[in-house]
């Protein structure tokens, strides 16, 4: 087509159905490909007019072509971070994988852990137990297994350095140090479940707000409901 096209006519850009002949040069497959591309040849063309009236020594129109040539890229700039905002608030989803993690002491009684694991299951996504702080590290550092929200709780055997340097990680959405007389960490089994289930229905409301603005309907009654049932336990502690 380009070949047979008018000696007027700069170029030529068209809206493809066909993704096999989308080239992103004269053929697109979104308007917004094809008026960023467009926007882009005209403002090579201002230029290269601008250009060009410089050269015959025509500077007042030279100006002008020039501030045409700038506008044009500025409102490019503008469309497409409107563009990429647009996408990153509607298509990037959200992880709602939530990971609830025990820090154990050898001392630790298994009738708490088997309490707690008991009722959040069907609420949380994965429950996991460590025997040492370097494991359970090397767990929250992996990518793929930090993704989404993280919960910890840490038993008495390790000290506050070791929860604040769990507290500092991505995706640590709360830590409990558990079993200590100190009046800053809890120190019995009920104690731990309000405030473990307090922070739960916090952090799955908000991922519900965040669905709802993302406008998945159905993933943000997921989270809501989940939040709801944890309400009822709260009631039942």
């Amino acid at each position: 087509m380009e070949n047979n096209k008018p000696d007027y006519v700069k170029a030529i850009f068209i809206l493809e159905n066909d993704q096999n002949k989308v080239d992103h040069r004269e053929r697109f497959a979104t308007g917004e490909d094809l008026m960023c591309q467009l926007a882009d040849e005209l403002y090579r063309c201002y230029k290269k007019e601008a250009n060009d009236f410089l050269i015959c020594g025509n500077s007042s129109k030279a100006s002008i072509k020039e501030k045409q040539a700038n506008r044009i890229h500025s409102e490019l700039q503008q469309v497409h971070q409107e563009y990429f905002s647009n996408y990153i608030t509607t298509k990037v989803s959200i992880c709602t994988t939530t990971t609830l993690l025990w820090l154990r002491s050898k001392l630790q009684n298994d009738a708490d852990v088997e309490k707690v694991k008991n009722i959040f299951q069907g609420i949380i996504s994965n429950f996991f137990e460590f025997d040492s702080a370097l494991k359970c590290q090397n767990y929250l550092l992996d990518y793929k297994s930090a993704a989404g929200g993280l919960f910890l709780i840490i038993d008495s055997d390790y000290d506050n350095t070791v929860v604040a340097d769990f507290q500092q990680l991505l995706n640590v959405k709360g830590v409990y140090h558990y079993w200590l007389s100190d009046k800053t960490n809890i120190n019995n089994y009920g104690d731990l479940c309000l405030q473990l289930t307090c922070d739960l229905i916090a952090y799955y409301t908000k991922l519900g707000d965040d669905c709802s603005a993302k406008q998945d309907a159905k993933t943000a009654r997921d989270m809501f409901m989940k939040a709801n049932e944890l309400c009822k336990i709260l009631g039942e502690l």
